[in-house]
C-alpha cells in the first residue's frame, strides 16, 4: 500500500513528465530498486508470481542479472539507510493526511471540492516543521489552499466522554451513576490525553475505566470538519467562496476527462484535442481554470468542433447532459 497509494501515486508527475531528466530517472530508479526487492522477498511465498514479475521486470531490463530470481540472495536490510527521524516525521505527516480525509468524510464534502485552509495541532515542534516543510503534500492531498499550525487542539476539537454501560456496568454496578458524574465533571481534554498515553484513567482513586469502558465523542469547533488521533489534530474549513466552488466544478471535469481517457485506451502520456458544449456555471469555470485543466488532462486545444475524434461520450454534470469529445494531438 505505501508503495502504490502512496510512493506511485504521489509522484506520478514525475514519471509522466516528458523531459528525461534526473528527477525522472531518478523517481524511476527508486522505484526499480523497491520492485526488484520485493520480488526477491515474496519469491519463497509466491514463487511463480515472483518469477514472472522477476523475467519481465529485472531480466528484460539487465541481461547480466541471475537467470531466476530464486538464485538470488535474500535481501539484507542496511543499516545505515534506515533514518528513523525521518520515518517518523513522514509517518506524522501521512497522520495528517489521513486526519484530514477523516474530517472531510465526517463533513461530505467531496475530495474534488477544494477548501480554503486547514489547521492542525500537534506537540512537537519538529514534526509541525516536517509538515510545514512538505505542506504542498498536504495541500494537494486534502485539496486545500493553504495549511496552519495552532497552538491548541482544543480551538479545533472539543472531546466528550461517555461511559460504557455494557463494560462498567459489570464491573461496578452501581457505581456506574457516580462515574457519569465524575466524567461529566471532569476536563475531557486532559482525559483524553490521559488515556491515549497509559490507556486508562483513574476517577477518585476508585475507579479504573481503560479504552473499551468508555466512548469519545469529537465536537469540531463552528464552520470546521475536524479529527484527531495519535496526538496530531486536523480540522478543514468549510466555508466556500465563488472561486473555490468553480474550482470544484473543474475538477470534475478533469475527472470525466481522465476517465473517457481511460475507457478510449489513450496511453498515460497522449497529449489531446477537446470540444464539448458546456455552458452556465460550468462554462464560466472552465473558462477561470483553463490552465489547470489542460495540465491535468494533457490537452493541447480546447476546440468548438473535432472532425472525426477519437472518443466521444455523453456525460451528466450538476444533473444535466453534455458531449464531449476526444481526439489526439501527438
Amino acid at each position: 500500500d505505501e508503495l502504490s497509494n502512496w510512493y506511485i501515486r504521489r509522484n506520478r508527475r514525475r514519471f509522466w513528465k516528458s523531459e528525461d531528466d534526473e528527477d525522472k530517472k531518478s523517481a524511476y530508479s527508486t522505484l526499480f530498486h523497491v520492485l526488484e526487492n520485493v520480488i526477491k522477498i515474496i519469491a519463497p511465498v509466491l514463487p511463480f508470481v515472483s518469477e514472472v514479475i522477476y523475467q519481465n521486470l529485472i531480466r528484460n531490463s539487465d541481461k547480466n542479472s541471475l537467470e531466476s530470481v530464486h538464485l538470488c540472495n535474500y535481501p539484507k536490510a542496511i543499516k545505515e539507510h534506515i533514518n528513523k527521524n525521518l520515518i517518523k516525521n513522514v509517518d506524522a505527516l501521512k497522520k495528517t493526511i489521513e486526519l484530514g480525509r477523516s474530517a472531510r468524510s465526517i463533513s461530505d464534502i467531496r475530495i474534488r471540492q477544494p477548501l480554503s485552509k486547514a489547521l492542525f495541532a500537534v506537540e512537537d515542534d519538529k514534526i509541525s516543521k516536517f509538515i510545514i516543510e512538505n505542506q504542498d503534500i498536504v495541500l494537494d492531498e486534502l485539496n486545500v489552499k493553504s495549511i496552519e499550525r495552532i497552538s491548541e487542539a482544543s480551538k479545533l476539537i472539543e472531546y466528550k466522554i461517555k461511559p460504557n454501560l455494557r463494560t462498567l456496568g459489570q464491573k461496578y454496578g452501581s457505581g456506574l451513576s457516580k462515574i457519569k458524574e465524575i466524567l461529566d465533571e471532569s476536563n475531557a481534554d486532559f482525559l483524553v490525553k490521559k488515556i491515549r498515553i497509559d490507556n486508562y484513567i483513574m476517577l477518585n482513586n476508585e475507579y479504573k475505566l481503560e479504552r473499551e469502558d468508555i466512548f469519545i465523542e469529537t465536537i469540531p469547533a463552528e464552520g470546521f470538519s475536524a479529527a484527531s488521533d495519535s496526538g496530531i489534530s486536523v480540522g478543514l474549513s468549510l466555508d466556500l467562496n465563488q472561486d473555490l466552488i468553480l474550482e470544484g466544478i473543474v475538477r470534475d471535469i478533469v475527472r470525466v476527462i481522465q476517465s473517457m481517457r481511460k475507457k478510449a485506451g489513450f496511453a498515460v502520456e497522449d497529449r489531446i484535442n477537446i470540444s464539448w458544449d458546456f455552458d452556465g456555471q460550468i462554462q464560466e469555470a472552465l473558462g477561470k481554470f483553463e490552465q489547470y485543466l489542460k495540465a491535468e488532462t494533457l490537452t493541447n486545444k480546447i476546440m468548438e468542433n473535432i472532425d472525426d475524434c477519437d472518443f466521444s461520450d455523453i456525460v451528466e454534470i450538476n444533473d444535466k447532459q453534455y458531449k464531449v469529445e476526444l481526439k489526439k494531438d501527438n
